[in-house]
């Protein structure tokens, strides 16, 4: 039997090797198994921020929504990718042998490992932009018109726009609102053009207290506390010229924060 300087045997250092390399084998293994799981909890996580989101869905315009379907579409990829790259029998039939062994082993991240990162960032960002939306997203603003038309602009031609008392989710801390008045009579000769309308805040705290608009317009109000539990009210009054009659065609509210 050979023997190296000092007494040990190459026959040691043969097995020593093997149990060496078994174990860097066996721990090879268990980090892929345990990264293969992990990126199926990532895609369960993603699925269930899915679920959870379709459930409160809190409504408003859709494009509002934008950066949480993107974030959430990514992180579904790029746990599946991960998946795909990690399944067990991948891992078995690609694996390079010799020094070749484990594609990009060293200080850097190997690219399972960057799309579990890549999975769980979006995942976190489709949260927050959900979340985001449910405390300062755009809602629809409900309203009750009281008041008889058509509009003169005589002293006592008013409407009153009274907004219903919005969720408690669904408190902002401002109004836009759209109005569109026109014609009462589509034969009479068009007044629209050269009407004003006067929108006046009644309810106390909502600002400005009275604007000035042209027929067709939009404008956004700053609602006090009040008004944010118990909802807003607005007269509306036209100056046109004699012997117009108007009416209010069309309005609609939006609750936003920004």
């Amino acid at each position: 039997m050979s023997h190296e300087p000092g007494g040990v045997s190459s026959q040691s250092y043969g097995d020593n090797n093997t149990v060496v390399a078994r174990a860097e084998t066996l721990l090879q293994i268990f980090i892929q198994r345990a990264s293969f799981v992990t990126g199926w909890l990532f895609l369960v996580l993603a699925a269930v921020l899915a679920g959870y989101a379709g459930l409160n869905w809190p409504g408003g315009s859709r494009k509002q929504y934008v950066v949480f379907f993107v974030f959430l579409l990514l992180a579904f990829l790029a746990s599946v990718a991960h998946i795909g790259l990690r399944r067990p029998e991948s891992a078995r039939t690609t694996a390079p042998r010799g020094p070749a062994r484990g594609t990009g082993a060293g200080p850097g991240l190997r690219l399972p490992d960057l799309l579990l990162i890549v999975s769980l960032v979006c995942s976190l960002t489709s949260w927050w932009a959900f979340q985001n939306v449910v405390r300062n997203g755009e809602v629809a603003a409900t309203f009750h018109v009281h008041g008889t038309q058509p509009l003169t602009g005589a002293p006592g031609s008013v409407l009153t726009l009274t907004q219903t008392q919005p969720d408690r989710a669904d408190r902002r801390d401002r109004l836009r609102l759209a109005l569109e008045i026109g014609e009462d009579d589509p034969a009479a000769p068009a007044c629209s053009h050269k009407t004003r309308v006067e929108v006046t805040a009644v309810t106390e705290g909502v600002t400005p207290r009275r604007t000035d608009l042209p027929a067709r317009s939009t404008t956004d109000f700053t609602l006090g506390d009040l008004a944010g539990r118990t909802g807003a009210t607005f007269e509306i009054r036209v100056r046109t010229d004699e012997g117009c009659t108007l009416r209010l065609v069309d309005w609609q509210g939006v609750l936003h924060n920004d």
